[in-house]
């Protein structure tokens, strides 16, 4: 349960309603599968329903694939958590929530926050896999740099600071090997960044890039975070529709805590989905899979160079208030 109150990042709520029910989405964070070699991974949305009893999920990806509820966790007073099973690193963009004995609702999914210099923009795609013992946490997050600069770029886990709700700044433990990254290019992918020993206390809520540097970044959660726009989402010439262009078929939820099969529906379906089983699920067993994860962050850590900065004469500082302006942006 610790596990579960916890981990989600604290973004913008997203909300809609039927006139009867409401439903709040407050927050979402990923998880890997034990199988490094899957080209699958476990989303996690903590959400809140008022007015019913019960509702069905579908999620809709930037290409159209739907996934439905692969995992349903009760908790109280309406809040839950769901898990779905989605291709590795898809962008999202819709979901839709029907209410027991109520219309569907759809809202907006989150855009990818980004924060910007004249050099230089970060985005950030949110948090990948969280995980918490009785001592401390460990983060791990996924972010993409792009050089907007005349010059050679040099990017490495020291440019990033992870800052909590007090400000108190973290140093990755964790991370890529330094790259180059030439004038109007990006990184050659998303990379990961990871931050051990963070206090149980400390709740993430913004990623710096040169923190305290004239021209830092810096991206608020509470503020960047925020759901992406209409036009995003349907279309630059298309008016907002009460339903996506494809048709969603009904799922019905599971009476109590258990798995059911969590596969792409409808046309469009993932070209890798179909090459992997389409009857790949989610353990019933999520202890085991924060286990998993622990051993295998574990052993990362022990394999690192010692090239992480000293953090120890770190002190806590305010997240600054000259924040670059960041935008939602549902691209790559």
């Amino acid at each position: 349960m610790l596990f579960l109150a916890l981990g989600t990042v604290q973004a913008v709520p997203l909300q809609g309603s039927d006139g009867n029910a409401t439903v709040v989405l407050f927050a979402a964070s990923r998880t890997p599968l034990d199988d490094e070699n899957v080209t699958h991974e476990i989303l996690k949305v903590d959400v809140g329903l008022m007015g019913a009893e019960n509702a069905t999920y579908q999620l809709i990806d930037a290409d159209n694939i739907i996934y439905p509820v692969g995992l349903y966790r009760q908790l109280s007073s309406g809040r839950q958590t769901i898990y779905f099973l989605t291709s590795n690193d898809r962008l999202m963009k819709l979901i839709n929530v029907t209410p027991s004995g109520g219309k569907p609702i759809y809202i907006n999914w989150w855009g990818t926050p980004k924060g910007s210099n004249a050099n230089l923009i970060v985005r950030y795609y949110g948090i990948t896999d969280w995980l918490i013992n009785s001592d401390e946490q460990a983060i791990v997050i996924q972010v993409r740099v792009q050089n907007n600069g005349t010059k050679d770029l040099v990017v490495s886990p020291e440019n990033f600071t992870l800052l909590d709700q007090w400000g108190w700044p973290y140093q990755p433990t964790l991370g890529f090997d330094p790259e180059v990254v030439g004038p109007q290019n990006a990184t050659s992918d998303r990379v990961k960044l990871g931050f051990t020993g963070v206090s149980l206390q400390s709740r993430p809520a913004a990623l710096a890039y040169d923190y305290m540097a004239p021209d830092q970044i810096i991206i608020n959660f509470e503020r960047d975070y925020v759901p992406l726009t209409d036009e995003m989402v349907y279309g630059s010439n298309a008016t907002k529709s009460p339903a996506p262009a494809q048709p969603l078929p009904a799922v019905t939820p599971p009476a109590s805590d258990q798995t059911v099969a969590a596969q792409p529906a409808a046309s469009g379906a993932a070209p890798e989905a179909a090459k992997e089983n389409a009857t790949v699920k989610i353990g019933t067993s999520i202890k085991d899979k924060i286990a998993a994860s622990k051993a295998r962050l574990a052993s990362t850590k022990e394999s690192l160079d010692k090239k992480t900065p000293d953090t120890s004469s770190s002190t806590n500082a305010s997240i600054s208030s000259n924040a670059s302006n960041s935008t939602s942006s549902i691209s790559a």
